[in-house]
């Protein structure tokens, strides 16, 4: 009895070590087995996170930058802002008075092209009134026309084009007129200025004296745009008529030196040195926007400006025409003159 009672003792002895043994075996490799994974689960949790992490860095980053550039516009606004504020409180703002009706073939044309059809020729005129109250008050700022661009229009009938082609001409016109008006204002300050300090000064002077023949031709074509415009408007209409009889002469006095001379004596060698095509540019250039100024009607020009300009108009003409026949005499090269393109330009003015 006490026998069995050992032997019983001893088997459920070995049985528990037995079961210590399996259990801490089988809890090692099971712990071993459950670490690898959570490891390779951190290994690739760990790698995400760092990859959101840059994402997230870069994405900062791009936002310090917008918020950057954003500052920078903020500033440029501002400044732009401040600029409008200061010009407009020095302008005379000329408000329309009149009622913009639609013609009737635009009423079958989108909203957005009607509403901008109202908007370009409210601009038209309130630049009508601004020309013809003599740019009261804006002549000192920098307050120019919103010139549009007709042909990125999609209209749903073509042929109503023509209307805004024709507010888009006479803002392109108004703006021309503005520019040169305030170049002629500060030509009379100038002389006014030298007139102060008993300093003789008549208007274009400085353009007299520049040496290169190109750039002086060039120079007294550009202040005759500029008092023609002048003369349009109404603005200094006697120191325009006065710039256009002085500068117009001095600009095609290397014409009439050599048709007189020809004239005088036929056969006689005259030394040719001046390029006479810079006359067929600007000649042709000075007659096109004289009588652009004249046949338009968007514009209303000063009564005394047909005739002066009709008057300048026909005496350059015929300037160019004189050029044509000592042309024709075959004492100017082709190097001088382009005989061919002369006479074209010619017969167009006709």
């Amino acid at each position: 009895m006490a026998r069995s009672f050992k032997f019983w003792g001893f088997l459920a002895f070995w049985a528990t070590q037995i079961t210590l043994i399996l259990f801490l075996v089988i809890h090692i490799e099971t712990r071993g087995k459950a670490w690898q994974i959570t490891k390779t689960n951190l290994i690739k949790a760990n790698s995400k996170v760092k990859k959101e992490n840059q994402h997230l860095k870069g994405q900062i980053t791009n936002l310090k930058k917008l918020n950057m550039n954003l500052r920078k516009y903020l500033e440029q606004y501002e400044n732009t802002f401040l600029m409008l504020k200061d010009a407009a409180a020095e302008c005379y703002q000329i408000e329309s008075q009149f009622s913009i009706s639609l013609p009737d073939e635009l009423n079958q044309e989108r909203f957005e092209i009607r509403q901008l059809y109202r908007e370009w020729l409210a601009e038209k005129i309130r630049w009508d009134r601004y020309q013809q109250d003599q740019y009261k008050y804006i002549l000192e700022n920098s307050l120019e026309p919103q010139v549009i661009d007709s042909q990125s229009l999609n209209l749903e009938n073509e042929e109503n084009m023509e209307y805004f082609l024709e507010i888009e001409d006479a803002l392109k016109l108004h703006k021309r007129l503005i520019r040169d008006v305030r170049s002629f204002h500060d030509e009379i300050k100038f002389q006014k200025k030298q007139s102060f300090a008993q300093q003789q000064y008549q208007l274009y002077d400085l353009k007299f004296k520049l040496n290169d023949p190109f750039a002086r031709e060039a120079a007294l074509a550009d202040g005759l745009l500029q008092a023609m415009s002048a003369l349009s408007t109404g603005i200094y209409q006697q120191e325009a008529v006065d710039v256009l009889d002085r500068v117009g002469e001095e600009f095609t006095r290397p014409i009439r030196q050599l048709y007189e001379q020809l004239q005088a004596a036929p056969e006689a060698h005259v030394p040719i040195n001046h390029n006479f095509n810079i006359y067929m540019v600007y000649g042709k250039k000075l007659i096109a926007y004289s009588d652009a100024l004249v046949q338009q009607s968007s514009i209303s020009l000063a009564p005394s400006a047909f005739g002066e300009l009709d008057f300048f108009s026909r005496r350059l003409s015929q300037s160019l025409f004189d050029l044509y026949q000592v042309g024709q005499s075959d004492i100017i090269s082709s190097t001088h003159l382009d005989l061919e393109e002369l006479e074209r330009n010619i017969y167009s003015m006709d």
